[in-house]
């Protein structure tokens, strides 16, 4: 695996680059995920409270690239959000345990179930680090591939 500090301007431009545009259309598929799974379902009218949705949980993210100072590297990457999210997409919250939330979808008396869980978080979460994956392996590949063809006069082939 090539090295940060091995690599040319261009070269560490595009990896930041990268980082960055993936970082971007996470966000944006995950709040296309909430637009669709929390604030597209129908919430009951309560006579005790009436709640007004603020959107707070669609358009409050952060996004935070991680740098080597040393090396000029990157160290990580940080998505940040609500926490109220990861509550939701378990189908727990205020007053609610997990353990409750549990007992509450098996009981079969005729009672209605007072929280569902609207599954927006764990698997597109999955998918994204995936591709991120894929992304990184497909950028190291073809570095090494250039750094060995600018090392070697004679043409080289690889298959993969």
């Amino acid at each position: 695996m090539t090295n940060y500090s091995q690599l040319d301007i261009n070269q560490r431009i595009n990896l930041k680059g990268l980082v960055e545009a993936w970082s971007s259309i996470t966000i944006e598929r995950m709040q296309k995920q909430i637009d669709q799974k929390v604030y597209g379902r129908r919430r009951p009218r309560s006579r005790k409270r009436s709640l007004v949705r603020t959107g707070k949980l669609r358009s409050d993210w952060r996004k935070r690239l991680y740098v080597d100072r040393a090396n000029g590297g990157i160290k990580g990457m940080q998505l940040s959000f609500m926490l109220y999210g990861r509550f939701d997409d378990m189908g727990v919250g205020k007053g609610t345990t997990y353990a409750l939330s549990k007992y509450q979808r098996v009981r079969k008396n005729g009672e209605t179930m007072t929280r569902k869980p609207s599954r927006w978080y764990s698997k597109e979460k999955a998918h994204q680090v995936h591709r991120l994956r894929e992304l990184m392996a497909r950028y190291y590949v073809n570095i090494t591939l250039a750094a060995l063809e600018n090392y070697l006069t004679d043409a080289v082939t690889v298959h993969v």
